[in-house]
């Protein structure tokens, strides 16, 4: 056709010059990747000379929550005698370390080794930079919500059940924060839905900022609606925290070329121990009180 490149021309175009980093990526990472289990797609590097695998944060530095098969320190995984070797030592777990179906006590790993613990199927490997920079951006697209840079709803149940085993075990206190947007229809019938997604992000940045300073987690719920925990924090301080998590949304504008929007919020909040000890529990209270505070007239905390 007229005005066409010509097909060498066009096939030149595909391919460029690589570029010194990709022919000078040779470093060679170990890695373990989830192939099976409640963390499907994580990644663990084991970029330090021993390091423990279990179920919970204090024993274990690399931490499958959700497989309740996996005992509170299951396996060491550290450097083995050759240079750029590694070996995994079960540690005396409930339910032992397999490699190809066989208990272990300790062995020598082999790239591409598939090692079973609990309900966790576990691939031992070798990623080299590129391949690392690859999966790291396959985890930002599958984790983190790409308007608000908050984890995804999965991440965040993982993480609260997660949070909310700790809690009962230790008996501390968590706050469960419901939260949504008062009048997003509003914004969006005046200045337009590209608008109405830049005040979601907004106000989901404002809010996970208070959160992760608090040591908790925030996620984008669906839509406009929000959701949190803090863990350790008594109730007094959870709603004082709420109010500070409404007046960030409401007490500054959004501005969007030329376009400005006031946006405000609406949060119910619940306790754990007071309003149950399971992630559903808390869930449906805190959802009532969020109910509570739009019935009672918007943009304050309810609990």
């Amino acid at each position: 056709m007229p005005g066409t490149d010509p097909p060498s021309e066009q096939m030149r175009t595909l391919h460029a010059v690589p570029s010194k980093k990709l022919l000078l990526s040779t470093q060679r990472l170990p890695v373990l990747v989830v192939l099976y289990g409640s963390q499907v797609g994580r990644r663990y590097l084991l970029n330090e000379s021993g390091l423990v695998l279990g179920r919970r944060s204090d024993r274990a530095s690399l931490v499958v929550p959700g497989d309740r098969q996996i005992s509170s320190a299951h396996c060491r995984f550290e450097n083995g005698r050759e240079p750029g070797s590694w070996q995994v030592i079960d540690q005396q777990s409930t339910n032992g370390t397999h490699i190809g179906g066989k208990p272990i006590t300790t062995a020598i790993l082999r790239d591409g080794d598939r090692i079973v613990v609990g309900d966790t199927l576990l691939k031992f490997t070798f990623h080299d930079e590129l391949e690392e920079d690859f999966h790291r951006q396959v985890d930002q697209f599958m984790n983190i919500d790409d308007l608000t840079g908050l984890p995804v709803q999965r991440v965040f149940q993982q993480r609260f059940a997660e949070a909310l085993d700790e809690g009962t075990r230790r008996r501390q206190p968590l706050a469960l924060f419901m939260m949504d947007m008062d009048g997003l229809k509003a914004i969006n019938d005046r200045h337009g839905h590209l608008m109405g997604a830049h005040v979601i992000g907004t106000v989901g940045r404002r809010l996970g900022a208070l959160i992760q300073a608090q040591q908790g987690v925030c996620s984008r719920f669906g839509g406009d609606e929000y959701s949190a925990f803090v863990p350790a924090i008594e109730p007094d301080a959870a709603l004082e925290l709420g109010e500070r998590l409404r007046c960030a949304v409401a007490g500054t504008a959004i501005e969007r070329q030329g376009a400005v929007a006031k946006p405000t919020i609406s949060i119910g909040v619940a306790f754990r121990g007071l309003h149950g000890d399971s992630t559903n529990e808390l869930t449906r209270a805190a959802d009532e009180a969020l109910y509570r505070a739009k019935a009672a007239g918007r943009n304050r905390v309810g609990y």
